[in-house]
């Protein structure tokens, strides 16, 4: 038998809905995608904030698409962690934000990767319009 205790980070993961329309207070250093007409992400090392707002205003809801990569746990380079961060709030909303939490690297001995996109799609099913997506974006926590 395998016990696993569920994390607050953890328990974050999958589909999420973003709703928060004031990320952090700081200045932050934001990391954006490009090459998506229908939406933007940003992700924020600092305190792993991620952001999404809708460019064009169609109907559909915009996504980020996210994953979490720890050689630490997977040295084959397998996703560790993995989800959906979900804009139903149209273009008028804006930018709306979620806070993650993710370990960090220790330079010279664990490297750990987040890769982002932000796509169209629909909620409803989870799924993805993947001829909507921007490039797929690499940061460091």
């Amino acid at each position: 038998m395998v016990l696993t205790q569920a994390t607050a980070a953890g328990a974050a993961d999958g589909r999420q809905l973003a709703t928060d329309t004031v990320g952090p207070s700081d200045g932050q250093s934001w990391k954006c995608t490009s090459g998506s007409a229908n939406g933007q992400a940003c992700f924020a090392p600092l305190g792993e904030w991620f952001r999404i707002r809708d460019t064009w205003a169609d109907g559909f809801p915009v996504v980020i698409q996210w994953k979490f990569f720890d050689d630490e746990v997977s040295p084959t380079g397998a996703v560790v962690r993995q989800g959906t961060i979900w804009n139903r709030s149209g273009e008028a909303a804006g930018w709306l934000y979620v806070n993650k939490t993710f370990p960090e690297s220790v330079p010279g001995i664990t490297l750990k990767s987040v890769q982002f996109r932000a796509c169209s799609g629909d909620y409803a099913t989870d799924s993805i319009s993947e001829g909507t997506c921007s490039d797929w974006r690499i940061e460091a926590p």
